[in-house]
């Protein structure tokens, strides 16, 4: 028996209140005979987005999903996906991103199996576009499609079936560690109306809604909505609010379920649906994204272990108790250092994360609620790093370490003691090293390496570029002096430990690593921000050629899309290079541009960009060579929205050419 369905009637079925509701956008959930809805309609773009869930209770084993009047199906070569646009032009179009998937979930709404969906019949005609599709026993059919009433200003063809190089670019997501290369792609995330992670999680290998993931595509959207002033992106972040403002819980807070049934919640997923509001809010201040910011900040503030050197954030929920621990699927230690619970295992990057988050929604919601418990983690996070027993032991073993972290080339290579060294490192030395930490507390170590964690039993180089992204985080934190001499030593460790130790090398390497080398982009990048030293441009050009060469794209926040970093009335658009070759990094803002412009090719490649709506560009012709990078660099902002370069500096020319590097 087959099901049928008019997508017209989704379109037009009136609910009695929004669940959502903003300025110019809200969203509306029903269901009806099996089928589930979710619709998203921004009336002031003339657009609206469906996601369809049937479920085999539908009462049928096929659905049949039509669109009546005459269509051209075309494929969108520029954003993805697919475009069913009508016989004349006034009447609206609709895009498909993807086809329909085939989904099975468990109770907590976790995704625990997808596959494609079987079509099982196709017509189009005079009367309209059908297709049929096997619906399974166990397994419900999702499926999305956009329609969008066309205007002067983002034709059919603009917005779909058009795309700059920098709209083709990887773009980093920073939770599944995956990569968008299309505004399609993002639909790899959105299902159903949720953010989901893209990658099946370790260790219950399931799908689950992830809010970092969801901050990368916001700041994705944001960026590429600069660069382009394609309405699709500004519907895509708009999207993404809706789906966190629907997912949030009545505390405040998210559920993950990642590790266990418990359906435990993670504090770092938190902190980026924090980061993600707080740039919309910037953007879009409404009352209900300062009410949903707000609730957030609370739970976070309840996350805590008091010690006796101040408040430590904990990771996730299960670090509450004895009996979530008992859940926990790594293998940790017991241990009460300064007072705290035995259950805390001190993580770093979330102790640092949460903090962040609180500072952030302080400034942007202007609220001081919490600037004292920020001040209070800060002078536990001080006493933290400042502990440094048996200084002579942990010197040794790292040097012993050292040698398992370079690449598998340089390792091959070791003298026969080297090697012997090695080999005691890797069998004796790293299984033992968190009992080592046990005996003598720290996590600062010499040579500028930091630990992730006091009671996690691991050796975790992988979280090296984190550390650097999160304390540069930290550096350029209202309320913390950017030259603090603490912070800045780290940075510098960090950065140090990364360069003499070359482990970016062995993660690039490494499947199970390399998604490292993106933090650690990030973190120089954040890093050049604030010192502006070619030294740092250098590493962090190194750095996008690693990225490039693992096959991964560039963090988001490289565009200038990260609203922590600048608020949105100092960002610049980046432009999009003529050459896909050429990865541009945006380091500039309305008051000094500056470009660092990447020749990711074995060959030597001319700096050309693309005009787009957002930036007209005019370059002397300059070329940079193969696998090297150049620095754009205004002292003052265009008064024209152009991008120069000094191949002959003129002084109606804003830009200088730095020395190249060597």
């Amino acid at each position: 028996m087959m099901k049928s369905l008019d997508l017209t009637q989704g379109f037009e079925t009136t609910t009695s209140a929004p669940t959502v509701a903003l300025q110019g956008a809200s969203r509306h959930i029903w269901s009806c005979d099996g089928i589930e809805f979710v619709r998203d309609d921004f009336p002031l773009d003339g657009a609206s987005c469906l996601f369809v869930r049937a479920h085999p209770s539908a009462g049928g084993d096929e659905l049949r999903i039509f669109l009546g009047g005459k269509h051209l199906l075309r494929r969108c070569g520029g954003v993805g996906g697919w475009l069913l646009e009508p016989e004349t032009q006034d009447k609206a179009v609709f895009w498909l991103p993807r086809l329909p998937a085939l989904r099975t979930l468990d109770g907590f709404g976790r995704i625990t199996a997808e596959a494609d969906a079987t079509l099982t019949d196709f017509v189009m005609n005079d009367s309209g576009a059908s297709a049929a599709y096997r619906l399974p026993d166990e397994q419900s059919l999702d499926f999305v499609v956009w329609r969008l009433q066309p205007s002067a200003e983002h034709t059919a063809d603009m917005e779909f079936c058009t795309a700059s190089t920098l709209e083709r670019k990887p773009f980093f997501i920073y939770a599944s560690h995956s990569a968008t290369r299309s505004a399609a792609d993002f639909y790899s995330h959105l299902v159903h109306g949720k953010v989901y992670g893209a990658c099946w999680a370790w260790p219950k290998k399931l799908k689950i809604c992830d809010e970092l993931d969801a901050l990368s595509l916001h700041m994705i959207a944001c960026a590429l909505g600069r660069s382009t002033g394609k309405r699709l992106y500004r519907l895509l972040r708009r999207q993404i609010v809706l789906a966190l403002l629907a997912r949030q819980e009545a505390d405040g807070s998210f559920r993950h379920g990642e590790w266990t049934d418990e359906y435990e919640s993670h504090n770092r997923l938190i902190n980026g649906a924090v980061q993600l509001l707080a740039s919309e809010f910037e953007i879009a201040p409404e009352p209900a994204i300062a009410d949903a910011l707000k609730r957030i900040a609370n739970f976070i503030s309840t996350q805590v272990d008091q010690t006796a050197a101040g408040p430590w954030f904990l990771h996730d929920s299960l670090e509450q108790s004895e009996e979530g621990m008992r859940h926990y699927p790594l293998n940790w230690e017991r241990g009460q250092w300064l007072g705290k619970s035995t259950t805390n295992l001190l993580i770093l990057n979330t102790h640092l994360d949460c903090m962040l988050a609180l500072a952030r929604h302080g400034t942007v919601c202007d609220d001081a609620t919490y600037d004292a418990l920020f001040k209070s983690a800060e002078g536990s996070l001080r006493t933290v790093m400042s502990a440094r027993p048996a200084e002579w032991l942990f010197r040794r073993l790292l040097s012993i370490i050292k040698l398992s972290l370079l690449p598998k080339a340089e390792q091959a290579r070791l003298s026969l003691g080297a090697r012997a060294l090695k080999r005691f490192g890797w069998k004796y030395v790293i299984p033992r090293w968190h009992l080592i930490r046990r005996r003598f507390p720290r996590l600062a170590m010499p040579d500028g390496y930091i630990e992730r964690s006091l009671g996690q039993a691991d050796f975790v180089h992988r979280y090296h570029g984190v550390h650097l992204m999160d304390f540069e985080r930290l550096l350029a934190c209202p309320g913390v002096d950017a030259k603090d001499p603490q912070w800045t030593a780290i940075s510098d460790g960090l950065v140090h430990f990364g360069v003499t130790s070359r482990v970016p090398l062995l993660w690039k390497e490494s499947e199970a690593s390399k998604d490292s080398l993106a933090f650690w982009a990030e973190g120089l990048y954040r890093r050049c921000l604030r010192t502006n030293a070619d030294s740092d441009h250098a590493l962090l050009a190194d750095a996008v050629l690693h990225l490039h060469d693992a096959g991964l794209g560039l963090p988001p926040s490289l565009l200038g899309g990260n609203g922590e970093i600048l608020p949105p009335h100092l960002v610049t658009p980046t432009p999009s290079a003529t050459d896909e070759r050429l990865w541009v990094i945006n380091l500039g803002n309305r008051d000094e541009a500056s470009l660092l412009v990447v020749n990711t090719a074995t060959t030597a490649l001319t700096i050309a960009f693309e005009r787009g709506p957002d930036s007209g560009v005019s370059l002397p012709e300059q070329t940079i060579a193969a696998r090297n990078w150049a620095l754009l660099r205004a002292l003052s902002a265009p008064t024209a929205r152009t991008i120069g370069s000094t191949a002959n500096i003129a002084p109606s020319n804003p830009f200088l050419t730095p020395p190249q590097p060597q």
